[in-house]
């Protein structure tokens, strides 16, 4: 890809409403002090100390801050979130990122923000800490939901899913709901990033990875490890054949694999030197491909996108990154 169609795609994201469908978590970093613990008078046992914390937009939320970040005019969140500080803290991040958060449902009972959250002792981190296992969604919060996302389907040019929860937004109602959406609406692409629940959507692009690609299409026993682009490609075509949609399949440092259809192409990933962080790599891919697919890019184009802002991102340590347009031209 040349600066020059970069800058045109770029330009063309500004004015692109994109719309995100997801389990929206707030990831937490905990900084512990690794000095000298208080013993707690009530118990008697050491305590433990945070120096600093910070909160940052996860799983959905994070595909929402990277469709902000590349440049995207017009992102709308569509999610569940708990009636606890942090459901606040994530609204109140999202909003900060320009994201429009109207289709943030608030179940007040059964449901707790899903959260990780990562203390650090130095730049090591220790045992997480999640929040939301075992949120069960409500009739009335499935209803919300499935009409929020109806309701603004005719103002959007592309719709991401993204699926991260096993007790999340994807219940069976809400899946049958985005499946027709998908097969009945026309000129709004829907992008597909589910992390278990790829084979029960349909009509939707699938962005997934090697690994994933062969659990859903390939043999028993089959590993994706060190699999040849021929052998990735027909995993791609037995997914697309399912969904009769286009498949992406990342590869890591191998790049991005497409599938129209019809063929598939190999999309060599950026060669990158020194320490890279690949958390939130496929949120940023996914985000990138979404927006420039909304700005009417081509399927190859859309890959190398995703390419490019996957290069920015993993080179961000121990966060969950975004790449903005400006930081993808000057990779470029």
């Amino acid at each position: 890809m040349t600066p020059e169609r970069a800058a045109e795609i770029l330009d063309g994201i500004r004015s692109a409403r994109i719309g995100i469908v997801g389990d929206f978590c707030l990831d937490a970093y905990w900084q512990i002090d690794g000095g000298t613990a208080e013993v707690s008078i009530e118990t008697g046992k050491p305590t433990r100390a945070v120096r600093a914390q910070r909160y940052n937009p996860g799983g959905a939320g994070n595909v929402a801050a990277n469709c902000r970040a590349i440049g995207a005019g017009t992102v709308r969140a569509f999610g569940v979130v708990g009636p606890d500080i942090f459901g606040r803290e994530l609204a109140a991040a999202l909003s900060r990122c320009g994201i429009d958060t109207a289709g943030l449902i608030v179940q007040e009972r059964e449901w707790d923000t899903p959260v990780y959250a990562k203390p650090y002792i130095g730049v090591e981190e220790q045992e997480r800490i999640d929040f939301g296992r075992w949120n069960a969604l409500a009739p009335g919060t499935e209803a919300a939901l499935i009409r929020s996302v109806r309701e603004a389907l005719p103002a959007l040019d592309a719709v991401i899913v993204n699926q991260q929860l096993e007790r999340g937004f994807a219940s069976p109602g809400v899946i049958r709901a985005l499946n027709d959406l998908a097969g009945r609406v026309s000129g709004c692409p829907f992008i597909l990033d589910s992390r278990t629940m790829s084979g029960a959507f349909s009509g939707m692009i699938c962005k997934l990875n090697a690994a994933e690609a062969c659990r859903i299409a390939g043999p028993p026993g089959a590993d994706a490890a060190g699999a040849a682009p021929g052998v990735i490609g027909a995993w791609a075509r037995a997914i697309s054949r399912r969904t009769r949609k286009p498949v992406f399949v990342t590869r890591g440092a191998e790049g991005i694999l497409v599938f129209d259809g019809d063929r598939d192409e190999s999309l060599p990933a950026i060669r990158l030197e020194g320490p890279i962080d690949t958390v939130g790599a496929g949120d940023t891919t996914v985000a990138a491909i979404a927006s420039s697919l909304a700005a009417h890019a081509s399927l190859r184009d859309a890959g190398e996108m995703g390419n490019l802002a996957a290069a920015v991102t993993v080179k961000k340590l121990r966060e969950t990154g975004t790449a903005s347009a400006e930081e993808i031209l000057r990779l470029l």
